[in-house]
């Protein structure tokens, strides 16, 4: 064959398999958002031959990516499909992904954005980013603080069950910092109550005098709370702005919990 034309056949062979890989993700998408669906009613929905749907749902059939309802002459997302999203979820890095937003949201709020994480009765601080206005706090990346005084502490356990709240209260305690520091279990129940509520909590100089902390919870795929966000700056500051900080945290909330993969219809508790 002429040097030419074996060019042009590879090219047109390229452009058929990339044509089927496209139709294949976009059959995957399509039974993803709207459930199990027939042969015809893919074909229809994405304007191809019904010979061409049903040949390329037996191959994903085959390769397990959707399953075939036979009852019902119907097919459906497969396990193959959800095992490669939720490995994929696995690997992302929470940092990685909430860095840029929090970076955004100190610039845009000229304060100090924090993320953190819970572990084991704790908040840990993953990452800080400061704005132009930013004060000094004592909150150092890799330092733990205590849920039942911290915002962030907060916008986490507010989702968990009252067992383990309170089972995490007897085993640390709740040592007072400041004269607003919160050392009643009941009132701090209360407390978390009215933050489930309004979807943000609040450190109002609970642990350090003079300093404002706003916070919002991060979810990931299973709807639980494993992180969250927050802007901390001084009381006077932060307060004369608490609803465009409060907006701009949840805005930065929904972001990064859906790049997590939750949707935000779902939510569970630990």
């Amino acid at each position: 064959m002429p040097r030419g034309k074996a060019k042009a056949s590879a090219n047109a062979s390229s452009a058929q398999y990339n044509a089927a890989v496209e139709r294949a993700l976009t059959i995957l998408e399509l039974l993803a958002s709207k459930g199990a669906l027939g042969v015809g009613e893919v074909a229809k929905e994405l304007g191809l031959a019904k010979s061409t749907a049903h040949r390329l749902l037996e191959t994903l059939r085959k390769k397990h990516f959707v399953e075939q309802i036979e009852s019902l002459e119907k097919y459906s997302i497969g396990l193959k499909s959800i095992e490669v999203g939720m490995y994929g979820l696995r690997n992302w890095n929470l940092v990685d992904i909430a860095a840029p937003y929090l970076k955004q949201l100190a610039a845009d709020l000229n304060e100090t954005a924090f993320l953190a994480v819970y572990d084991q009765g704790e908040i840990v601080y993953l990452y800080k980013a400061e704005g132009n206005q930013a004060v000094s706090t004592n909150a150092q990346l890799g330092t733990r603080k205590p849920i039942h005084c911290t915002s962030l502490g907060k916008a986490i356990v507010a989702n968990f069950h009252i067992e383990e709240v309170d089972r995490v209260l007897e085993e640390k305690g709740m040592k007072k910092f400041t004269d607003r520091t919160i050392t009643d279990k009941q009132t701090f129940f209360e407390e978390l109550s009215k933050v489930r509520q309004q979807g943000f909590s609040m450190d109002h100089g609970e642990v350090e005098e003079g300093l404002t902390c706003f916070a919002v919870p991060v979810f990931n795929y299973t709807g639980k709370a494993i992180a969250a966000i927050s802007i901390a700056g001084p009381s006077e500051r932060m307060m004369a702005k608490q609803d465009q900080v409060i907006d701009a945290l949840k805005n930065v909330n929904n972001y990064v919990s859906i790049r997590l993969g939750y949707v935000p219809a779902m939510r569970s508790s630990v």
